[in-house]
């Protein structure tokens, strides 16, 4: 199965950001070389540092140093846009082979689940739930000073919650407790 909307999001702010300098340099490239073809000398604005670059010691420790940074910068940037993001989504138990269809649930619906059952439960002023990876985290703001048992609560209400919907993989479930103080 292709497995198609469960694929990883995309690195699209650093390729966009990485296409747009490659670009802006290659147009400037292309714009030099035009004036040096149709008037046979170089820019004004980049003879001075064509001439500052004959100049330079190659074996200078400041260029080498700038060399390597550049490089390891461009080889960090390849890797963070051809690496995948976070999975956006979690697959479903109802596959069908025969059909070949494919059902998800976006991590943010799960999410949303999570924070109505955290809220649901007595006791519970906010939560705020964060999936990551097969874990969810929930942090709980309540009023009451002794907590443990509405932690508990809200732990075994959304594993329950997540527990009824026929997800490929389970997720465990931490809760974390901030109480602000009352009666």
């Amino acid at each position: 199965m292709s497995r198609f909307w469960h694929v990883r999001s995309a690195r699209t702010a650093t390729l966009l950001t990485s296409s747009l300098v490659l670009l802006g340099v290659s147009i400037t490239a292309l714009v030099v070389c035009l004036i040096r073809l149709t008037s046979g000398a170089w820019p004004t604005w980049l003879a001075g540092a064509l001439d500052d670059i004959k100049n330079i010691a190659w074996s200078d420790s400041r260029v080498l140093g700038s060399a390597v940074g550049v490089s390891i910068l461009g080889l960090l940037l390849l890797v963070a846009a051809l690496s995948p993001g976070n999975r956006k989504t979690t697959l479903l138990d109802w596959d069908s082979l025969d059909s070949r269809e494919e059902w998800v649930i976006e991590n943010r619906g799960l999410a949303r689940l999570a924070r109505h059952e955290a809220q649901r439960t007595d006791g519970v002023h906010d939560a705020s739930p964060v999936l990551r990876g097969k874990r969810m985290h929930i942090s709980i703001s309540t009023p009451v000073h002794e907590a443990s048992s509405i932690s508990k609560s809200v732990q075994r209400n959304v594993q329950t919650a997540l527990e009824s919907i026929p997800l490929v993989q389970n997720f465990s479930v931490e809760t974390h407790t901030n109480s602000r103080g009352g009666q």
